[in-house]
């Protein structure tokens, strides 16, 4: 098994590791169906899974690899513990955040997740005091293998503790709590409610290629990146190499992010033109035919690239963060393989209903999802922009202009244009 020789970025071979998260997240998915977990547990489960899957193939290679080439500090034990209580005050500083958070913000507390959390404490207890004691084992281990232990955890323990702290890792401890709380409990809840629809309408039971079992794969495409995205936002361990390097700081960057999910975007989307309600692609496609069959299956394809540019991130997928750079699966190809996919197929998806709308309905409902797919340039630029810092980056970034698929397109077309 390969192994990148950066103390950051250790990892096994790509290929194994996409494989680990594919089988994974779809062992986590058909174990509570057939087991008819309710949809909390089935989410807990399926997320579960997959960290495992995770911790097994990745994580134990780059904890050993940490811990073997780890940095002997001649330290007394008295600063070391007093460090890592510290760490803890501030641990549990962020975990009070949370808390008053969920208990005051609406849109925690009318979440599923957070109700289904809430509703089954008083029975799952001893988990909470096993996963508190399994945190403080993990932050003196971190620790110990850390290059540089005064973290940003540490700062937060030293402002609790009113001594002197750096504002900027205070800072970035903020923002990385509300990506965390607001992405987890948003695809958390979204898994939750993906789960018992496919329980009750699963795509197998349908005949292949029937509208039924079509709509049913792209809701397990849907279910399958939301358990990955779920996972992605727990799996922030810096004994692996998963931890946020950087977190989204401008105005601009956060906007064309969250304006793309809930609660922003569907107010924003039916304050003028939703262009998603309207009527169903059956009045301008008839099931099973030729055109459905072209249809169906190009939607799906660029549906699977989409899952797959999730599944190629693996376990360090989430939104307003540098995490590592990602150069395998699609990204070998094109650097935003998830955005454009995911926007050819909602093209693909609509393109019958703005045609059945009629002309001016059509054509504003066409409008508004130009507006979205606009909105996904703005956020592939902004995380260009906080990425380019990264000398990997740019590294990645030239070798795909050099190398990718738009590269590999021009070279053809070049070689096949007639000479005058």
């Amino acid at each position: 098994m390969p192994i990148s020789q950066d103390r950051d970025t250790v990892t096994g071979s790509p290929l194994v590791s996409q494989a680990a998260t594919l089988v994974g997240v779809l062992v986590g998915i058909a174990l509570p169906t057939y087991l008819q977990l309710e949809p909390g547990k089935a989410m807990a489960f399926a997320v579960f899974c997959l960290l495992l899957a995770w911790i097994v193939v990745d994580g134990t290679l780059a904890a050993r690899w940490r811990w073997a080439s780890r940095t002997r500090r001649d330290e007394a034990p008295a600063i070391f513990w007093r460090r890592i209580g510290t760490k803890l005050v501030g641990l549990a500083a962020l975990f009070g955040v949370v808390v008053i958070a969920c208990s005051v913000f609406p849109f925690f507390t009318q979440s599923s997740a957070v109700q289904w959390i809430i509703e089954a404490g008083h029975t799952t207890i001893p988990i909470f005091i096993a996963l508190a004691g399994a945190t403080i084992l993990y932050v003196v281990v971190t620790d110990l293998v850390a290059e540089e232990p005064d973290d940003y955890l540490n700062q937060v323990g030293r402002v609790v503790l009113m001594q002197d702290f750096r504002e900027e890792d205070a800072l970035f401890a903020l923002r990385l709590l509300t990506i965390k709380c607001f992405f987890l409990v948003l695809m958390f809840s979204g898994g939750m409610a993906a789960l018992s629809d496919l329980a009750d309408k699963p795509a197998w039971a349908f005949p292949p290629l029937s509208a039924a079992w079509f709509e049913g794969l792209l809701r397990l495409a849907f279910l399958l990146d939301t358990v990955l995205a779920a996972g992605g936002y727990i799996a922030t361990f810096k004994l692996f190499g998963w931890h946020v390097r950087a977190t989204e700081t401008t105005a601009l960057g956060w906007l064309v992010c969250l304006i793309c999910y809930e609660p922003f975007f569907p107010a924003i989307s039916h304050a003028f033109v939703p262009y998603g309600e309207g009527p169903g692609w059956e009045t301008v496609i008839q099931e099973g035919s030729a055109v459905f069959i072209l249809w169906s299956i190009a939607t799906l394809f660029c549906t699977v690239i989409y899952v797959w540019a999730t599944v190629a991130f693996g376990p360090r997928f989430s939104n307003l963060t540098h995490r590592g750079i990602i150069t395998s699966g699609p990204y070998r190809f094109i650097k935003h393989p998830a955005y454009v996919s995911k926007n050819i197929a909602w093209w693909l998806f609509a393109a019958p209903s703005f045609i059945a709308s009629g002309l001016a309905e059509g054509l504003a409902r066409a409008g508004m999802l130009a507006i979205v797919s606009l909105i996904y340039v703005m956020r592939a630029r902004a995380e260009e922009r906080m990425l380019s810092r990264d000398p990997a980056y740019r590294d990645y970034a030239e070798s795909v202009a050099a190398h990718g698929l738009l590269a590999m397109a021009k070279r053809r077309l070049a070689s096949t244009a007639p000479r005058l």
